[in-house]
């Protein structure tokens, strides 16, 4: 005789015993994931790192060339007295003759009184020399002084950079 068909309705067979092999490897893979995460980010933290400090970095030139291309176009902050050696300074500098140096622009006379940046204008060579020849000028109506301007922006308490640029400038002066 043969036996009816069976039906099964509503469940499933399942295997009588599981071995989890699936979450084993799923673990490895959700490890491997947190792992390659957490490199990530610090690379990405180093990166940021080095952005900033690239941007103090060009933050403290400029600061600087500010303040000396401040002092070059300014008549008042090289004037031709004293001999050479004779410096001119910010508030704040030691070993200066005087530290009344003319900042004209607000900004930068801000930063100065805050101790952000600081300048020197030292007189050198002779007292005083023929102009050069680049000037088309006649050697018996002008002279020439020069001077060292060297400016200093420090924020390195706040970790945005120090930087110091030093110009030379030469000043005509006309001969009596």
């Amino acid at each position: 005789m043969i036996s009816p068909p069976v039906q099964v309705i509503g469940r499933l067979s399942a295997p009588a015993h599981q071995r989890g092999a699936i979450l084993v490897i799923t673990m490895i893979f959700l490890i491997a994931i947190s792992i390659i995460a957490v490199a990530s980010m610090q690379s990405s933290n180093i990166g940021l790192f080095m952005a900033q400090n690239d941007e103090s970095r060009i933050s403290a030139i400029q600061g600087a060339q500010a303040l000396a291309d401040a002092i070059v176009s300014n008549p008042a902050a090289t004037p031709v007295i004293g001999g050479p050696g004779f410096t001119i300074c910010t508030p704040g500098e030691y070993n200066c003759n005087r530290d009344d140096l003319v900042i004209s622009n607000s900004i930068l006379a801000l930063a100065v009184a805050q101790g952000h940046i600081t300048a020197r204008v030292q007189r050198d060579g002779p007292l005083f020399r023929p102009p050069p020849r680049s000037i088309e000028s006649s050697i018996d109506k002008f002279t020439a002084a020069s001077f060292e301007v060297t400016t200093t922006y420090d924020r390195t308490e706040e970790q945005l950079g120090r930087q110091q640029v030093t110009e030379g400038v030469l000043v005509l002066v006309p001969n009596f």
